[in-house]
């Protein structure tokens, strides 16, 4: 026996950069694919499962939906978890959708499974000619998808190729044999895999194409598999540090429902592996295909959320248990805005509509409470939150407009549509002060960043005008929800405390300048700063006249002008 002539060999330089340029390729092409779906919807994505998801059911179809799109489970659970953070999405709505997402991410396993990679350098070319010879911006992310589409092939056929040449090296084979063997190593693969890429699609990607050589027998297949369940799980917990409670419930929710789920079928990972052949000889052929994967895949994404749908009480109850404490941020439950309630009974609506439009407040306050915080420590978390309060009030401002809109079509009497124009002038200066919160949270974390601090006189003087301010919105709250015209009085005399104070402390700022002795730094960011304070107590100060305004116009009737 000839060992010599037996003996493969393999370029080594030649199959290490087809791998690892072929999984550049696939993994790019996953993204551009993503990325291109996603700026053509532009935001009706996040639109579509703020307003469709009200119900765990509905919120499964979402998640399938969606993540079939933008092919990507992880970009849906970044997304709910994103929507949990900004308080616009439910704890058992966002589990809806993360268990309907691990349904719609096989898609991608059923694409790659189709005979398309003879195909993928046209596609590639036809994605080209979009992007570079259409003028459409529509067009040209239609390119951006076709592209990642024939990249996904065309990455895979590249990495496919080099990966035959090693099945052939019996050290490797060798070792793809223990996963078969020993199922519990093809957990550990997949799972450690799919963490580090980041993309169960990739992983899944390579193992199709390592199962279509036979390098990999089919037990050992599916239990990488089970793997790549577990290991996607780690965008979700990236995605939920530093977030809320109810952010981190989610995410955990995300771990639970999938470590459960891929344990579970490893208790049965023979029956399940039968079954599946089964299904590759009586529709496959019985060859080993990359399509046997896909129906892996999918009959198990498939049980775990029928099972999971029925459990989704006792999952938000264990994570619940698991994730204590109650959150930092209020609820704004924008679900109130019922449009049925505008034609039954607009004033109803209204009502409704002032319950929002004073929790938007209360937020605000609360944005504005971490910017008292961060201005003088800095901690991280005060300037995540208010990041995370900005997003929930553009939103909010959004959604209650447009509410507040549509009751005005439905005719109300005098008294109604002035409270009604009211409400729609308060929610636009909430979310103003919203803006020059995050503005002054902006200046202080460049000045940490840049090591600039404040003198001690200017903290001070910050200190009294931050109490100054956070009285007058508290005062500027009840006067919005009392209506009462004494409390809005209180709140018109505070902003001309505010005022006064600014003034003061500009001038004192600029006397610290001029002082050789002093460590005030000549820079504009002080005088920033106080600016958007004042502005704030302005916006306070609109709020209150819409509620004093008959008084206030009977007054200035008086003048001749």
């Amino acid at each position: 026996m000839n060992l010599l002539a037996d003996a493969v060999v393999i370029d080594w330089k030649v199959t290490i950069f087809a791998i690892v340029g072929g999984l550049g390729i696939f993994l790019y092409g996953i993204n551009l694919m993503g990325d291109s779906l996603k700026a053509l919807a532009g935001s009706k994505l996040k639109i579509i499962i703020e307003k469709t998801t009200n119900t765990p059911l509905k919120g499964i179809v979402v998640g399938i939906v969606i993540t079939g799109l933008i092919q990507s489970s992880s970009g849906t659970t970044a997304l709910t978890v994103g929507l949990v953070r900004a308080g616009l999405m439910t704890l058992p709505q966002a589990i809806g959708v993360i268990i309907g997402a691990n349904i719609g991410t096989t898609v991608t396993s059923f694409l790659l499974g189709l005979p398309i990679k003879e195909y993928a350098l046209p596609i590639m070319a036809m994605g080209s000619f979009f992007i570079f010879f259409m003028h459409s911006k529509k067009y040209k992310q239609f390119g951006g998808v076709l592209l990642g589409f024939g990249m996904l092939f065309f990455g895979l056929d590249v990495m496919g190729g080099a990966l035959k040449a090693l099945v052939k090296l019996p050290e490797f084979a060798n070792a793809l044999t223990a996963v078969g063997d020993i199922p519990i190593l093809g957990l550990v693969v997949g799972s450690v895999t799919t963490a580090i890429v980041q993309s169960s699609s990739a992983t899944i990607g390579i193992l199709q194409g390592l199962y279509s050589t036979g390098a990999v027998p089919l037990v050992g297949a599916i239990a990488i598999l089970f793997g790549s369940n577990i290991g996607t799980t780690v965008t979700a917990v990236f995605a939920s540090i530093g977030g809320s409670v109810a952010a981190r419930r989610t995410a955990a929710a995300h771990v639970l429902f999938n470590v459960m789920g891929s344990l579970a079928f490893m208790l049965i990972l023979g029956p399940y592996t039968k079954l599946i052949t089964w299904v590759e000889g009586r529709f496959l052929g019985g060859e080993p295909v990359a399509m046997t994967i896909f129906f892996a895949h999918f009959g198990f994404n498939l049980v775990n959320t029928i099972i999971f749908f029925f459990l989704i009480k006792q999952l938000v109850w264990m994570v619940t248990k698991m994730i204590k404490g109650d959150d930092m941020l209020i609820e704004v439950d924008v679900d109130a805005l019922q449009d049925h309630l505008i034609e039954e009974s607009p004033y109803l609506a209204l009502e409704s509509a002032k319950v929002v439009v004073l929790n938007m407040g209360r937020i605000t306050k609360q944005m504005f409470e971490g910017v008292m915080e961060y201005s003088f420590t800095n901690k991280k978390k005060a300037l995540e939150n208010g990041e995370q309060i900005e997003e929930m009030l553009d939103t909010i401002d959004n959604k209650v407009h447009d509410y507040l809109v549509k009751i005005a079509q439905f005719g109300l009497d005098e008294d109604a549509s002035q409270l009604q124009a009211s409400y729609v002038d308060t929610i636009r200066d909430f979310e103003r002060i919203g803006d020059h919160c995050t503005n002054i949270f902006e200046f202080f974390e460049h000045r940490y960043d840049s090591k600039i601090v404040l003198s001690a006189e200017a903290k001070d003087e910050l200190t009294r005008l931050y109490d100054v301010v956070l009285e007058t919105i508290s005062f500027t709250l009840d006067a919005f929800e009392t209506q009462d015209k004494d409390i809005a009085h209180k709140v018109m005399e505070r902003e001309d405390i505010i005022d006064r104070l600014v003034i003061r402390n500009r001038k004192r700022h600029i006397k610290r300048l001029n002082d050789r002795g002093s460590v005030e730094t000549i820079d504009g960011f002080y005088v920033d700063i106080l600016s958007n304070v004042e502005r704030i107590g302005d916006h306070c100060n609109n709020i209150v006249i819409n509620i004093i305004q008959e008084s206030y116009y009977n007054e200035e009737l008086d003048y001749d002008y």
